[in-house]
């Protein structure tokens, strides 16, 4: 039985008020460079899975001595390291590894040494770093003719270059990871390589020839099963919401969302729960925008992830506040608001209380 609006309101609405005054502190979400925080929600998870295998290094290939054995455990290390949210000595623990590989002339564990430094000098803000790290890693795809780590190479310093707005250059590179894709019928990567050509026209405001590509893309990347698919479909749908199309939009973001679940990738989910919502909208379906904002809190509270919940909660705020509901809306401020305290968010703090002040002046003012 469907519950109405009210009933999921009071549920959700009694699940984060027990959290927080059980004194529990919801965890901050960590990015990582397959998942970059970028300021359009298009760049948002452009690598695919597949990416991680590159970052398991076989033991023992063709060296195996002292030395290799410390640099492998060095190199899981770094990665235990970068898990638990300290990038800085994953970093050392890498850079330590990489010094080993070389003494022992371990090229394809440099090459995945310098995959892991890339991505994240990209998250952590050194872009120079990373692109060099990255340039170092396709080097060495090329050296040993690892086809397939040419493809993600290219694809990952396409990324950065795209982070940093070097669109042409970023343009140019994933075509490079296309052309090597096809020649050896790569599925998947020719799937990233077409998405992330997408990205670019996208942000050129050629959304036509991005839903082409996209469409392309979500193709070849169904097929490979490749989970990056759901990063794809929710571009697609930023591209058909661009040009107005909000009912493509939904088919999209509906398929991103099922895609996402099926292969547990929380951060598509809220993707495409957030592109869905802003689909709805469009389409002037307020209540099933309000339905999946709910959905999103749900999700994030059951995740604990603290900036999904702060994000949600502000979203709901504003939705019950143009509906003209402001008590409603106050609400969701006022529990938005316990959010920022509870994390030590200042600045999130002082807009929220900005915005419950503009909200209770209009409470007052109303006849």
């Amino acid at each position: 039985m469907r519950r109405t609006q009210a009933q999921r309101r009071i549920t959700i609405e009694a699940t984060l008020v027990q959290l927080l005054a059980s004194g529990f502190v919801l965890n901050l979400a960590l990015p990582g460079f397959a998942n970059p925080s970028f300021a359009n929600p298009s760049f948002t998870n452009n690598l695919n899975a597949d990416l991680n295998t590159q970052l398991l290094i076989r033991q023992y290939n063709g060296t195996q001595s002292a030395e290799r054995i410390e640099a492998d455990r060095l190199f899981r290390q770094g990665h235990q390291q970068e898990q638990a949210g300290f990038s800085d000595k994953a970093i050392d623990s890498w850079l330590q590894a990489l010094k080993l590989y070389r003494t022992i002339k371990e090229i394809e564990a440099q090459g995945s040494t310098y995959d892991a430094l890339g991505r994240v000098y990209a998250q952590i803000g050194k872009p120079v770093e990373a692109e060099d790290a990255l340039r170092r890693r396709l080097a060495i795809a090329r050296d040993l003719k690892d086809f397939k780590g040419q493809v993600y190479g290219f694809n990952n310093l396409g990324t950065l270059l795209l982070q940093r707005a070097s669109l042409q250059e970023a343009e140019k590179t994933f075509a490079d990871g296309l052309k090597v894709a096809q020649d050896i019928r790569f599925d998947a990567g020719t799937g990233l390589s077409l998405s992330n050509l997408g990205l670019v026209a996208y942000n050129l405001g050629r959304y036509d020839r991005a839903i082409a590509l996209y469409e392309q893309a979500k193709v070849l990347r169904g097929q490979a099963g490749d989970p990056g698919e759901a990063t794809t479909l929710s571009n697609l749908g930023d591209a058909y919401r661009a040009v107005r199309d909000y009912r493509s939009a939904v088919v999209s973001y509906r398929q991103a969302l099922f895609v996402s679940r099926n292969s547990v990738d929380r951060p598509g989910e809220f993707r495409a729960l957030g592109g869905l919502t802003q689909a709805f909208y469009g389409l002037g379906q307020n209540a099933n925008a309000s339905e999946t904002l709910d959905q999103r809190l749900a999700l994030a509270l059951d995740q604990n992830d603290s900036r999904q919940v702060l994000s949600t909660l502000k979203d709901l705020a504003k939705y019950y506040r143009a509906k003209g509901d402001l008590i409603a809306a106050d609400g969701y401020y006022q529990q938005a608001l316990a959010v920022a305290q509870t994390i030590n968010d200042t600045q999130e703090e002082q807009k929220l209380l900005t915005e419950i002040g503009v909200l209770r002046s209009r409470k007052f003012t109303q006849p």
